[in-house]
């Protein structure tokens, strides 16, 4: 399958005045192979503390593995799916970027390692991160405390 679908929970916690950017709090909490398998889990997350407090902030997004400069989709997800981020700190915020969902650990070294040659990241080069999220698993297993 060359595609699954990633279902996070994402709270607006303010927006920047100068570039209208959003601080946001996101929990990636799985990828599932079909949407209503995805959209299942979200009654069993509105049992926990925190997510049931913010009931309207689950979103339910389409990613495919391995796209291309040409937007073409070049793999397909087996049993996990390796997603690749880049994360600093400015001292008052976690920087996240999302940068691909990848089939295999090999194929997201490979992306790695280009956009650590890339200008955007020679700052924080240490930032970058693979995980390996097992499809059709909850990965967020808890609830969370609301301020």
């Amino acid at each position: 399958m060359n595609y699954v679908y990633k279902l996070t929970h994402e709270r607006t916690l303010e927006t920047e005045l100068e570039n209208d950017e959003k601080i946001c709090d996101i929990k990636l909490l799985g990828f599932f192979t079909t949407d209503e398998n995805c959209k299942k889990m979200i009654p069993l997350y509105l049992k926990q503390p925190g997510f049931k407090v913010f009931p309207d902030d689950f979103v339910v997004e389409k990613v495919e593995a391995d796209i291309d400069d040409f937007n073409e989709v070049l793999g397909d997800f087996k049993s996990s799916v390796f997603y690749l981020s880049h994360e600093w700190h400015d001292g008052r915020y976690d920087h996240v970027s999302s940068l691909g969902y990848y089939s295999s650990k090999k194929n997201a070294q490979k992306a790695m390692m280009f956009y650590q040659m890339s200008a955007d990241f020679h700052e924080h080069i240490d930032g970058f991160c693979i995980d390996e999220y097992e499809i059709d698993k909850c990965e967020w297993a808890e609830g969370f405390f609301s301020y």
